[in-house]
């Protein structure tokens, strides 16, 4: 009798790992998908970054202005470094000149604008002249590709904005 019992005994530890595995799969699958999508955010966020950094370089040192077109210089360098990670088109920029720092702060703190749609609205490009004040927005509407991430991120949108903001005083690059 004992024979028996130990061989039913048997038979029920091969089942152990399976609900063990159908218990914890889940969570260990959710959690790779999460270090997987934030490590990409995170990624994406580093490729703007540095993206807007050298286009707004262009601005600081005068080569966007003296190059004819501001706005199109800047944007081809801003989308060149971009380009292999996320399509131009989804890009969206605002270059600002202010006359004081404490103005400069005081715009970058309020929040974006947006549309009825959700849709981010651009204040414009104003590149300034030498020694003027400077902001660069760069925004990036990131789409979760996990719902269950972009549920516990984004909200109901499924998205969530990266900013990159680059300021600064433009060189003096009028003078001789």
């Amino acid at each position: 009798m004992s024979c028996a019992l130990l061989y039913f005994l048997k038979l029920g530890e091969r089942g152990v790992a399976a609900i063990e595995f159908a218990i914890l799969g889940p969570l260990f699958l959710m959690l790779l998908l999460a270090i997987f999508e934030l490590g990409y955010m995170v990624f994406v966020q580093s490729v703007l970054d540095s993206s807007a950094r050298t286009a707004a370089r262009l601005i600081r040192t005068g080569q966007a202005q003296a190059g004819g077109n501001a706005q199109t210089n800047f944007q081809t360098a801003l989308c060149d470094g971009v380009s292999s990670i996320v399509g131009c088109g989804n890009l969206l920029y605002q270059v600002q000149e202010f006359a004081t720092w404490s103005a400069t702060q005081t715009a970058l703190n309020t929040p974006p604008q947006r549309d009825k749609n959700g849709n981010l609205v651009t204040a414009g490009f104003a590149a300034g002249n030498c020694g003027d004040i400077v902001a660069v927005q760069v925004t990036y509407n990131y789409k979760f590709f996990t719902p269950w991430i972009a549920q516990q991120l984004g909200g109901s949108l499924q998205s969530a904005f990266l900013i990159s903001t680059v300021v600064f005083q433009n060189e003096p690059f009028c003078g001789g």
